[in-house]
């Protein structure tokens, strides 16, 4: 494979508008309590990407980043070098979604969740999709959920290898969860299989919500650090 993006946050100062979008707003998915601005104290740069999570006044403040339009892909390899937050009700997650919406609105287009942890549940990270046959809506779905001793102490490398009929999920290297088109007599259509087209990412630092759970006020700022991410093809 060939290297195709590479943002090295560790040798930023700022976030490069021809890349990435801030989202900024009060009113969120799964019943979040954060508010996502663009204040520099929320998204800042110190060897990496760092999102900070503050609480003033009883209002949560994070940062939201994404590249809708400005660049996405399909199939490949996706490597990402990060730090998650222990404090409850963090929320951190890296994603994807369909850039154009090709088979309309969530969950119909899909989405690809390829890091996401709760605080309140130190060390567990979720590995899921979510497509229209089959997401956390659903009784069935694709989820996988891994403990791994100590993760939130240290940067990990979290991987994503997505081909035409696979997704193949990675932490430093060692599989953890692997879904395939059509396995175990699932829909192969693209209500269950929406994953053939260009795909955007996201990063942000959720708090609180359905599956961030209760906050611990007390555990403020937070921290979500990115230091790389890495598209190959």
């Amino acid at each position: 494979m060939k290297l195709i993006k590479h943002f090295d946050f560790q040798n930023m100062d700022h976030l490069p508008k021809t890349d990435w979008n801030i989202e900024v707003g009060e009113k969120w998915a799964n019943k979040e309590l954060q508010h996502y601005v663009s204040d520099q104290k929320n998204l800042t740069f110190d060897q990496g990407l760092v999102i900070n999570a503050t609480l003033k006044n009883g209002i949560y403040e994070s940062a939201r980043i994404n590249t809708k339009g400005k660049f996405a892909f399909k199939y490949g390899r996706i490597d990402i070098v990060a730090k998650v937050p222990k404090g409850k009700g963090t929320w951190p997650a890296v994603w994807m979604m369909s850039n154009d919406s090709r088979y309309g609105h969530w969950p119909k287009s899909g989405e690809i969740d390829i890091l996401e942890h709760v605080g309140n549940e130190l060390d567990d990270i979720y590995l899921c999709i979510h497509t229209e046959a089959y997401n956390h809506t659903k009784k069935e779905q694709y989820f996988e959920k891994v403990h791994i001793d100590h993760l939130s102490d240290d940067f990990h490398t979290f991987s994503l290898v997505w081909d035409e009929s696979s997704l193949t999920y990675l932490i430093d290297d060692k599989q953890y969860a692997y879904y395939e088109k059509g396995e175990n007599g699932k829909d192969a259509s693209h209500k269950g299989w929406p994953f053939d087209h260009e795909y955007y990412l996201i990063i942000n630092l959720a708090i609180g919500g359905m599956l961030g759970g209760n906050v611990d006020d007390t555990c403020f700022p937070q921290q979500f650090i990115v230091k790389d991410v890495k598209v190959y093809q």
